[in-house]
């Protein structure tokens, strides 16, 4: 354990597939992921406070989903987001008010509605993305050259392992 920064120093020095899921490797890694993913989310949040991009932080993974796939269903997009129909609805059905999405019957089944971004919500979506990727750049600054590529290089790696066993699991 590195006592200075409190944190493991070599857990993916470890050979592959030897950490043990209740060790204290795991509940590190586990942590520390949540911990990122909070700070990164707070900043975010902090960032857009006051300006425009605050009043649609909530709507944003849902946004985002939008802009991934043009056409995505209300049902479809529930489930990729792990969340209630009735809720997507809701959320869709302000997003539309507010001009960032469009609805449209699909053209070969008239009870499906597709989603599709305005150029609005398109404008919108940039703009936070931009703002988003300021904040990143500025909070990842102070980290050295060699630093970065560690993370970088540890995030490809984690990325790679994820996509193969969503790959494994269909």
């Amino acid at each position: 354990m590195n006592v200075r920064a409190g944190t493991f120093a070599r857990p993916l020095a470890e050979k592959a597939g030897s950490v043990d899921p209740e060790g204290p490797i795991a509940e590190e890694v586990a942590r520390l992921l949540g911990e990122v993913h909070r700070a990164l989310h707070d900043e975010y949040f902090r960032q857009a406070n006051g300006t425009a991009l605050a009043r649609l932080f909530p709507y944003m993974p849902l946004l985002r989903e939008v802009v991934r796939q043009p056409g995505i269903t209300v049902n479809e997009l529930a489930r990729l987001a792990h969340v209630p129909k009735s809720h997507v609805s809701v959320v869709m059905a302000r997003l539309v008010e507010l001009d960032l999405v469009r609805k449209e019957a699909d053209e070969s089944d008239s009870r499906l509605v597709r989603l599709h971004m305005t150029p609005e919500g398109r404008r919108r979506t940039k703009s936070w993305r931009a703002a988003n990727r300021r904040t990143l750049m500025r909070t990842l600054q102070p980290l050295s050259d060699d630093q970065l590529a560690v993370i970088v290089g540890g995030l490809h790696q984690l990325l790679a392992v994820l996509q193969r066993h969503e790959r494994d699991a269909c």
